[in-house]
């Protein structure tokens, strides 16, 4: 339960003159949600019963690592209750609440501070509900988005007032106040009661029952309140008037905006000799129409836009919180095509926004392969299994993984990543299920969701059906989404890119989302789980080493053996990417749901795929 908790609460390229010349301007990010977590110190956390430990063990455990995994800039608060009166006075015990943590950034020292009074709790009192509630309202303050989180293994025993009263005044007070529920080893009638409380201020519900559930149900808590993409990269300003005052970008990755339908273009160094690889994610915060298209080109500057060195382009259908694609020169066909003073230009085509929208941060991430960077040492990241194997929240803090089952929970609205290194003579298969428990919002339409993005961010083919997502309403229990087997191969200069988008060995990115778009559901937490298969044994080859920045590590298309030390993250940015990045967007629902759902009856969503220009 305690797992549960968590889930829901948690050699130079160029020359010096290449250095990224653009004015600093950083997109606008929304405030972090404020939070307050409640946790229960009655008498009763003293039961042994939580799978092998007291309730009270577990639930330290479970706090500490929300406490170690919070970003450093989510303002976090603590109060708790039943913790300091152990006698049978009603109306002391029920005056029992703290706040040991004021609501503020997890900084170190408050980390290490916090961490130190958690594991002095001890549980001895009453259950104050409905008096803890209003008191970690008055935490919180009185603006912004807040969330309070509370954890209880009981009941009322001080009402009045009843806590789900508490919980609609504290509603009536603020649009922006919800309150989440993790119920631990929990009774139907005290179960009914926490519910009660969540539902009323439009928050979620979790049953937890040991250490690993609660931990798992107060991170996807958490985080659905901190994260759902978290774009990252050093700050820039396009051009929205072409080439010709653009800003001069290095490898490395870079953060952006757009703003109204209006397209983005930079300058970059390139010689004849060298690869290109350009990628670009539009961070939807609001959602986006079905249909969006986001493109990338580069090429030398001329009286058109650019594109004799590449050109990609991504529509999306709308089940995913970014729309991302990327594309890679290639030598011959023109695309040594030289550049006065080899300097060529990028445009990032914007049929995402329109004008009057909010502006949407966009990731450009810009990477060169030449014989300097073929000779460099690429690195991997080591896969992670078990709790560290948690997807992250960009293409930056994806998680590396291996071959495996790996298993854990997300709130609807969430949209994990992770990665895997592939190579040319392997065979790709994902298979990825949820279960939608009995409880689930009927009359919601929800999608389940699983893409593949390839090593240019470039979403993937995920079967021959091109369904995108797995649509249920009214129904529960277990859903799935098999992608592949894909085999994957190697782009030949002789022959047209593989539409299906498996032909880039490398850094492979798997998301898994369950979406809905009216936000009934939004928050509920579902266990789900990613199989991940790759069979066959990588071709000796010598494909290209991208540098993706002087701070990323170098990430590398081996085609074989040859290159089994791996590949570096591909899009290491010039700032840190990390889990504790700040959040820069929320879940992206398509707006034209309703529409594609009159198409398709209910049951399965078919899309628009990717497609190639020359």
């Amino acid at each position: 339960m305690f797992a549960a908790a968590s889930a829901l609460i948690l050699g130079a390229l160029l020359s010096p003159a290449a250095t990224a010349s653009a004015t600093p301007a950083a997109p606008d990010v929304p405030e972090p949600t404020r939070i307050d977590l409640v946790l229960d110190l009655s008498g009763s956390m003293n039961e042994n019963d939580a799978g092998g430990q007291t309730r009270l063990a577990a639930a330290k455990e479970a706090v500490t690592r929300i406490i170690e995994t919070a970003p450093e800039e989510a303002p976090l608060g603590l109060r708790v209750y039943g913790a300091t009166y152990p006698g049978q006075d009603k109306r002391q015990g029920c005056a029992d609440t703290q706040q040991v943590l004021p609501v503020a950034p997890m900084d170190r020292a408050a980390r290490a501070e916090a961490k130190l009074r958690i594991e002095a709790f001890k549980a001895v009192g009453f259950t104050p509900i409905g008096v803890s509630l209003r008191e970690a309202a008055k935490d919180l303050g009185a603006s912004g988005k807040r969330r309070i989180v509370l954890v209880s293994d009981g009941e009322d025993t001080c009402a009045p007032p009843p806590p789900c009263e508490v919980a609609r005044e504290l509603k009536t007070q603020g649009v922006d106040l919800a309150v989440d529920v993790v119920g631990f080893r929990t009774s139907a009638s005290v179960r009914a009661q926490l519910k009660c409380i969540a539902d009323v201020t439009d928050g979620s519900y979790a049953d937890a029952a040991d250490a690993d559930s609660l931990t798992a149900d107060l991170g996807a808590l958490f985080r659905k309140a901190w994260r759902t993409y978290h774009a990252t990269g050093k700050p820039v300003e396009g051009s929205l008037n072409g080439c010709q005052d653009a800003p001069l970008v290095s490898p490395g990755q870079y953060l952006d905006r757009f703003t109204g339908g209006r397209d983005l273009y930079y300058k970059v160094k390139k010689r004849p000799d060298q690869l290109l690889q350009v990628s670009a994610t539009a961070v939807a915060e609001e959602g986006y129409e079905r249909g969006s298209i986001i493109t990338v080109a580069a090429g030398p500057a001329g009286d058109g836009k650019p594109s004799a060195w590449l050109r990609e382009f991504t529509q999306s259908m709308g089940w995913a919180n970014v729309i991302s694609t990327g594309g890679r020169s290639k030598s011959g066909a023109g695309n040594e095509l030289p550049a006065p003073d080899d300097t060529g230009c990028i445009v990032v085509e914007n049929q995402v926004t329109r004008s009057g929208d909010k502006p949407m941060p966009v990731e450009l991430l810009v990477g060169i392969a030449d014989k300097t960077t073929q000779k460099a040492a690429a690195r991997t990241p080591e896969p992670r299994a078990g709790a560290d194997a948690e997807g992250g929240f960009s293409f930056n803090s994806a998680t590396p993984i291996g071959p495996g089952t790996h298993r854990q929970s997300i709130a609807v609205g969430e949209a994990p990543l992770w990665r895997v290194e592939l190579k040319a003579g392997q065979r790709l298969t994902v298979k990825a299920g949820v279960d939608i428990p009995d409880d689930f919002p009927g009359s919601v339409l929800t999608g389940w969701s699983v893409t593949v993005y390839n090593a240019q961010r470039e979403s993937a083919l995920c079967n021959e059906d091109h369904r995108v997502a797995k649509l249920f309403m009214g129904r529960t229990g277990h859903f799935e989404r098999v992608c592949g087997p894909w085999d994957i191969t190697e782009q030949d200069d002789t022959k047209s890119p593989d539409p299906r988008g498996y032909d880039i060995p490398g850094t492979y990115y798997i998301q898994a989302q369950v979406a809905e778009p009216d936000d009934k559901a939004k928050g509920a937490v579902v266990p789900v789980s990613l199989a991940v298969d790759i069979a066959g044994t990588p071709r000796a080859g010598n494909g290209p080493v991208f540098f993706f920045g002087d701070t990323a590590a170098r990430s590398s298309s081996p085609s074989g053996a040859e290159g089994n030390r791996g590949q570096g993250r591909t899009g290491a940015t010039t700032t840190s990417a990390t889990d504790d990045d700040p959040p820069a967007g929320r879940l992206a629902v398509t707006v034209g749901i309703g529409a594609a759902v009159l198409v398709i009856g209910g049951i399965t969503f078919y899309a628009l795929r990717r497609r190639r220009t020359a």
